[in-house]
């Protein structure tokens, strides 16, 4: 009679000879398809070159002269076509272009309860006088006792 652990050995060799079989033909088929995808690079690299020469061909300037000349009437360029700058018209006021709409004021805000900062004004101030009220900031200054390049936020000020 047979024993157990023997039928136990014999269904694992089964069991992992079947997986080996079947990951045998996996890894098959992946290699085909690589085969075919990198058959499928390769044709497209040669269509590419292929192209690139094409291109070259077609834009040559010598073929494109020969091509303008055969098929557009084109003239050289006399002094006539030209014109001066006090020949274009200049426009009128009433030409020029008025923006469709106005932007809209911002609806006033509303009243701030006691003990918060003030907000800066939100009116419109011009750029060159915004920019004459910036202020450079501090030159830096290391911090003492603190490492070099370290220093606190309350010592830069």
């Amino acid at each position: 009679m047979i024993r157990l652990t023997t039928l136990i050995w014999v269904a694992l060799a089964s069991v992992v000879g079947f997986g080996l079989f079947q990951l045998k033909h996996k890894v098959q088929d992946l290699e085909d398809e690589l085969a075919r995808l990198n058959r499928a690079v390769l044709a497209e690299q040669q269509a590419i070159h292929v192209l690139k020469a094409e291109w070259s061909y077609i834009n040559q300037p010598q073929r494109l002269e020969a091509l303008a000349l055969r098929h557009l009437d084109l003239q050289p360029m006399t002094p006539e076509q030209l014109g001066a700058l006090a020949d274009v018209p200049m426009r009128t006021q009433e030409e020029v272009p008025i923006p469709a709409t106005a932007p809209t004021p911002r609806p006033p805000l509303p009243s701030k309860p006691t003990g918060t900062k003030e907000r800066p004004s939100t009116k419109a101030v011009p750029v060159a006088a915004h920019f004459s009220q910036v202020s450079t900031p501090a030159p830096y200054r290391p911090a003492r006792g603190a490492p070099s390049g370290i220093s606190t936020r309350e010592e830069r000020r």
